[in-house]
């Protein structure tokens, strides 16, 4: 969950709590994958267009729904054209869609959906610590965890996906989340080896991911997204 929240991926609620139990909508995991591609710097143009007739642009989440759809081609409706944003999202859903963040098609997987996706992303690791029922609701904590699976993944075509957000710092240890920065506020992390990298979201860590090995995924400025941990707990 800090993974992500220093994304911006995930947050928690306004009492502190995250609930990891408590189920998600189609509409809200579309904005949890626009902030996992980090292309929040693209949702002004699709802010007042519309791909679906229940998502009109006065919709809170219709600029990432149709950049979902039609900026990257990772969501579709139902048959009725709709997008049903408010409908709660199911495991099956979830995993198609970020299986196609790392370029998997239809035509790739085959089989039947959405047992030939779930089968798919089993055998690359994508749904480590996620339910095996593709028709289950995805829950809060399935979505971190499949989210965060994601950030150690590689493309169907080969190279990582975390290398496709910009540059990567890898066998990184953590040993500060509170450093001074190049603009003097403490929200950088600090590694053993004395480097210090400022975030890239403002954010200030909670210090969950100090003294762990793994990887730093930079922007294209060279600021942090966040820190991905070589392993976590089952």
């Amino acid at each position: 969950v800090e993974s992500l929240r220093l994304m911006d991926v995930v947050d928690g609620y306004g009492d502190g709590t995250f609930r990891p139990d408590a189920a998600l909508n189609r509409a809200q995991f579309c904005k949890m994958a626009v902030y996992a591609m980090n292309g929040e710097g693209e949702l002004g143009r699709y802010r007042t267009v519309t791909v679906f007739p229940d998502v009109k642009p006065s919709y809170w989440a219709a600029a990432y729904i149709n950049m979902a759809a039609k900026g990257k081609g990772i969501i579709s409706g139902y048959a009725d054209g709709k997008f049903h944003p408010d409908q709660t999202i199911t495991v099956g859903q979830a995993v198609t869609i970020v299986m196609r963040l790392l370029g998997y098609k239809d035509e790739n997987v085959g089989g039947i959906w959405p047992e030939s996706y779930m089968a798919e992303a089993s055998m690359i690791h994508l749904t480590d610590g996620v339910s095996t029922d593709g028709y289950a609701a995805l829950t809060r904590g399935q979505a971190a965890r499949l989210f965060l699976n994601l950030l150690r993944s590689n493309m169907a075509e080969g190279g990582s996906y975390a290398a496709t957000l910009g540059q990567t710092v890898n066998n990184a240890m953590l040993i500060s989340s509170t450093a001074d920065g190049p603009d003097g506020k403490a929200n950088a992390l600090e590694l053993s080896n004395g480097e210090i990298y400022q975030l890239a979201s403002g954010k200030t860590s909670s210090g969950a991911l100090n003294g762990l090995k793994g990887m730093l995924i930079l922007n294209k400025q060279g600021k942090v997204l966040t820190f991905v941990p070589d392993s976590v707990g089952a």
